[in-house]
């Protein structure tokens, strides 16, 4: 029962809608014909064109931008942040990368003088070894 309702309103709607769009297109081909109103439409779009340049050179001569330059150049400024993110993420790769290789060296050089005797504790390392995060490197061995 609801959908026989709803198709009813979606067909009057329908055809209202339809009959709304003639009568428009009717109208605007009406005001096309009409040779004032034509030439009402060129001088304003005209007088919008003239606006339009004027507001632009005032907004140059007192410094500021035009919303067009600054869509502009915010997009562009986007493009820039992503191609730095890029760069830095590589670039932190690479560095984790020499940082890991440097700190294993270091602690086979702690080991090494561990076993040797003569070795202290890594500074902010306490005494018995351990980095806090669960980990058995550094310090004396087990």
């Amino acid at each position: 029962m609801a959908t026989k309702k709803d198709e009813t309103n979606g067909g009057t709607l329908g055809r209202l809608s339809k009959r709304g769009e003639e009568a428009l297109t009717r109208l605007v081909d009406e005001l096309g014909k009409n040779e004032r109103v034509t030439e009402a439409l060129d001088r304003a779009m005209s007088a919008k064109g003239r606006l339009d340049g004027a507001s632009r050179r005032a907004l140059g001569q007192v410094g500021l931008a035009a919303a067009d330059e600054l869509r502009d150049l915010r997009k562009h400024i986007e493009k820039l942040e992503k191609r730095l993110a890029k760069l830095e993420a590589a670039s932190k790769d690479k560095s984790a990368g020499a940082k890991t290789a440097a700190s294993k060296a270091t602690t086979r050089s702690r080991e090494k003088k561990t076993t040797e005797g003569t070795a202290s504790p890594a500074q902010g390392r306490a005494v018995g070894g351990g980095t806090g995060r669960g980990s058995a490197s550094g310090g004396t061995p087990s």
